[in-house]
C-alpha cells in the first residue's frame, strides 16, 4: 500500500492513483474503470510478485499481458489468433485458483474480447471512454435543469462559435485554439538537457523538506532520463 501510495506516471497516461489509497483501512477503493486498467495491464505483476507462489504469479502475469496485447494501439491478426487459443486455457487456470464465487459473466468475457478485436480492430477505437469523457463535458453546460437537453444544445452552438471565430484572431493573442503555456517561461537555460524548455514556476515558492524517499525518487528519475548519463549507462 506504501508504494501504491508514491507511484508517478507521465503526464496524461494514468489519473491519480494514491486518491483511492486508505493506509487505515488497507483498501483500494473509488478507482475509475480506467484506472483498473492501469492497474491491470501495469502494475499488478509487479505488486503481487514475491507475496504469492510462483505458479500463481505466473497466472497473473499472463492475464496482464493478455490485457497488454489487447488494449494496444495496433494490433496483429496472428497474435489475435494466439489470444484466442490461450483465453480459454487461461480462464481455466484462473478457476483453479480462485473460488468459484469470484467468477462472474464479466471474468468469462475473456473468452469473447479476442474475437472482437479480430472484427473491430483496435479496443480504443470502441471503448467507451472517450464518449463518457465527452457526455462529462456535456453535462458541465447543462445551466437549466428544467430544460437540460436545449441548455446543452445551446451551450454546444455558442462553443462552436467561439471556437471557428477564434481562428481568425492572431497567434500572440490567447484563445482556445492558442491557450497559454501550463508553465511559465523563463528566460534561464539550464545546461542539462532535461531542465531545457519551458521552465519557471507555477506558483509561489515554498520550502519543503525531501524525505530520503523522495530524494531518491528525484534522483533517479533525473539519471534516468538525463542524456548526459546515456553513455555511462551503457
Amino acid at each position: 500500500m506504501e508504494w501504491f501510495k508514491i507511484l508517478k506516471f507521465s503526464d496524461g497516461y494514468a489519473a491519480n492513483l494514491t486518491r483511492g489509497v486508505n493506509l487505515e483501512t488497507m483498501r483500494i477503493n473509488g478507482l475509475k474503470s480506467h484506472d483498473y486498467h492501469i492497474w491491470l495491464e501495469r502494475l499488478l505483476p509487479v505488486m503481487v510478485r514475491g507475496y504469492v507462489p510462483d505458479h500463481i504469479w505466473l497466472v497473473l502475469a499472463e492475464l496482464s499481458n493478455f490485457f497488454r496485447q489487447l488494449c494496444a494501439k495496433e494490433v496483429s491478426l496472428s497474435v489475435i489468433a494466439d489470444m484466442e487459443k490461450m483465453a480459454p486455457v487461461l480462464l481455466c487456470k484462473l478457476e483453479k485458483i480462485f473460488p468459484p464465487g469470484f467468477f462472474n459473466p464479466m471474468q468469462h468475457m475473456i473468452l469473447h474480447l479476442p474475437y472482437q478485436a479480430r472484427m473491430g480492430g483496435p479496443v480504443q477505437n470502441r471503448w467507451c471512454y472517450s464518449i463518457e469523457r465527452c457526455q462529462k463535458v456535456l453535462r458541465t453546460k447543462c445551466k437549466n435543469k428544467c430544460k437540460i437537453e436545449a441548455s446543452i444544445a445551446e451551450a454546444y452552438i455558442l462553443e462552436e462559435v467561439s471556437n471557428f471565430t477564434s481562428k481568425y484572431y492572431s497567434d500572440n493573442l490567447p484563445s482556445v485554439h492558442n491557450p497559454p503555456p501550463r508553465y511559465n517561461a523563463d528566460e534561464e537555460e539550464s545546461n542539462l538537457s532535461i531542465f531545457r524548455g519551458q521552465l519557471g514556476k507555477a506558483s509561489h515558492s515554498r520550502t519543503k523538506t525531501l524525505t530520503v524517499e523522495e530524494w531518491r525518487d528525484i534522483m533517479l528519475y533525473v539519471l534516468k532520463n538525463l542524456d548526459e548519463v546515456e553513455p555511462y549507462i551503457q
